[in-house]
């Protein structure tokens, strides 16, 4: 891995998005869709990027959830419809419809779900109703905790199809576990023990011990944080090996000598596991079978948890300014 070249092609894609998205526009949102491009191996195609900011903007009251901070990521992710993208416009909002009509509310985390969601009509109310179970079988275990920005993980851990009364009690038995491992109580470990279920959900004490020797390996090496938590999920069920843990370490070592993670060397370490995992991706010798059979679920998981804390982080950054 060419960790200066990877530097390199996040700081042009950096600089690209933040001049077209423009200079108003959060720089973790910013971070967050220059760490989608450089995750998945494309370049930033500034003409879609445009047509589908236009397009989302076409179809969003004054008061939609689209039309605030995260309006340029989600551009990006349609972005990806390339010719498509009034097509795929016209799709989200019916799968915005279609889950508003099973009981969630319109947030801009109900559009971070309705991305998740099969391109199939005929799926739509299906697929709706099985993250609805999940979500609400989630806030039973965890009443206070869950919220809209939840909607995502509710979505892409329901095309499991288990029972979503076992499946949010695996939450709650991983979140417990990991909080005796020393892990903090709040949102971020809610997300971690979700994402602990995305291969499996029997309960396994050694994922356990894996995402408590890989955060405190992170923590030292990087200053890892709670935000960083979903991700260290991925990294647990993805089995990823020490070998690949360091390769992570020095791209992201790599990533804070940039001045565009001067403020934000947390994205840093996002950005590395994103890059990394991904790259498991293409080489199935490096994952096991069940892994390399789910390559495009692995993408919407990437996609998924990188969008919903990206959410978190701006919505904290808005309020911290706000009393400030």
């Amino acid at each position: 891995m060419n960790m200066e070249m990877i530097r390199h092609e996040v700081e042009t894609t950096y600089d690209k998005v933040k001049s077209l998205a423009g200079w108003s526009v959060d720089k973790n949102v910013v971070l967050t869709i220059t760490s989608y491009y450089v995750t998945v191996g494309r370049e930033f195609n500034a003409i879609n990027f445009s047509c589908a900011l236009e397009a989302l903007k076409s179809r969003a009251g004054w008061f939609s959830p689209l039309r605030g901070n995260l309006l340029p990521m989600m551009a990006a992710f349609l972005a990806q419809s390339g010719p498509s993208i009034e097509e795929e416009a016209d799709r989200l909002m019916e799968k915005q419809r279609v889950l508003k009509q099973a009981g969630f509310r319109n947030t801009i985390h109900s559009y971070l779900a309705a991305l998740l969601m099969d391109n199939e009509p005929s799926t739509f109310a299906e697929e709706a109703e099985r993250a609805k179970q999940l979500y609400d079988a989630m806030k039973k275990q965890h009443f206070f905790l869950t919220s809209d920005d939840d909607y995502a993980y509710a979505m892409l851990l329901g095309k499991k199809k288990e029972s979503p009364e076992l499946h949010a009690q695996a939450m709650r038995d991983y979140y417990d576990a990991l909080r005796e491992k020393g892990f903090k109580a709040g949102n971020e470990l809610q997300w971690l023990s979700q994402v602990m279920t995305y291969m499996d959900i029997q309960f396994d004490p050694l994922r356990v011990d894996r995402a408590s020797t890989l955060f405190e390996t992170l923590r030292k090496q990087l200053k890892a944080k709670p935000v960083h938590y979903p991700m260290i999920g991925f990294l647990t069920v993805f089995e990823v090996q020490d070998e690949k843990l360091q390769e992570i370490v020095m791209l992201a070592k790599q990533l804070e000598q940039s001045k565009r993670f001067k403020w934000n060397r947390e994205m840093a370490l996002s950005v590395a596991i994103g890059h990394v995992t991904h790259q498991l991706t293409e080489d199935p010798q490096q994952m096991s079978i069940s892994l390399a059979a789910s390559i495009e679920m692995i993408l919407q998981a990437q996609q998924a948890v990188m969008a919903t804390t990206v959410a978190a982080v701006a919505a904290s950054s808005a309020a911290s300014s706000s009393n400030g």
